[in-house]
């Protein structure tokens, strides 16, 4: 009797996990682990080269996908030698260049979003750009009609939705080609709905774990790599906390604090790091 009544909850238990829900749950899951309101986050940027260790501090203001603001400091043999800030709106970003605020148009690779969009529509729509997710990805699959009977209807899960496991844990691997090498993938973890993993068209690699529980139900990764190009950068997180509203009238992701303060972005002069920061910042 205990062997049988071991066999069915091994055969309940493997059906369950091997269960893929509805697209719209998992990206809404997903979006509500980014919080609320505006945090305050410092992360270190390094890359080793050879005896060397070359570090960037970030501290970064995030209101959601659409306001996010960072500035930079170099430490140790980068100290002084990087500085400015940046400020993102939407799908442009923003900075001083010596001369005045330049706006630049942001290009796939801008990925921070990913660990910070609170719209599920957002991101369906950016892993439709990113050519991880099909067209037809945006859209929900109709509801059924009153004339038909639920129990005749056999589920079928999305075509683009696999189970994969990413350093030991299961997640939802989301591709459209599941079965091609390269194909452009993003793995979300299946019990916390956090990004573990995305791999890109020209085969950028970001993995990112250890993720921390902050304020108002927000996950964040303790560690990020990047890897692209035969470069390995890596992201270590400090400190994250609210970060409190101003009195009056909110201007941090305004670009008129750029031109206020006429800081020009410098970045550093170090192979590996400064293409991370050209293409990923």
């Amino acid at each position: 009797m205990k062997i049988v009544w071991l066999s069915t909850l091994l055969a309940w238990t493997v059906s369950a996990a091997a269960y893929i829900p509805e697209y719209s749950m998992i990206a809404t899951r997903a979006a509500e682990t980014h919080g609320k309101g505006t945090y305050q986050i410092e992360q270190d940027v390094t890359i080793k080269k050879e005896t060397d260790s070359f570090t960037v501090r970030e501290t970064w203001l995030v209101n959601g996908e659409n306001s996010m603001r960072v500035s930079f400091e170099g430490r140790g043999p980068l100290k002084g030698l990087v500085s400015g800030t940046v400020i993102y709106d939407g799908n442009t970003r923003s900075f001083y260049d010596g001369s005045g605020v330049k706006t630049q148009k942001l290009g796939e690779e801008w990925l921070e979003p990913l660990f910070h969009f609170r719209n599920s529509r957002y991101f369906r729509s950016r892993l439709v750009n990113l050519k991880v997710a099909p067209q037809e990805s945006l859209k929900d699959r109709p509801p059924l009609s009153s004339e038909v009977d639920p129990k005749e209807v056999k589920y079928e899960p999305p075509s683009f939705i696999r189970l994969s496991r990413v350093g030991g844990s299961v997640t939802w691997a989301i591709g459209q080609n599941p079965s091609a090498g390269d194909s452009p993938t993003l793995w979300l973890e299946q019990d916390q709905f956090v990004l573990r993993k995305y791999k890109s068209l020209n085969q950028v690699v970001l993995n990112a774990g250890d993720y921390s529980k902050y304020d108002d139900n927000f996950f964040y990764p303790r560690t990020r790599t990047y890897q692209f190009s035969g470069f390995t950068v890596q992201v270590q997180t400090v400190k994250v906390q609210p970060a409190l509203k101003p009195a009056g009238r909110d201007t941090r992701f305004q670009n008129a604090t750029l031109a206020a303060s006429k800081e020009s972005l410098k970045l550093p002069d170090v192979d590996g790091l400064r293409d991370f920061f050209l293409r990923f910042r």
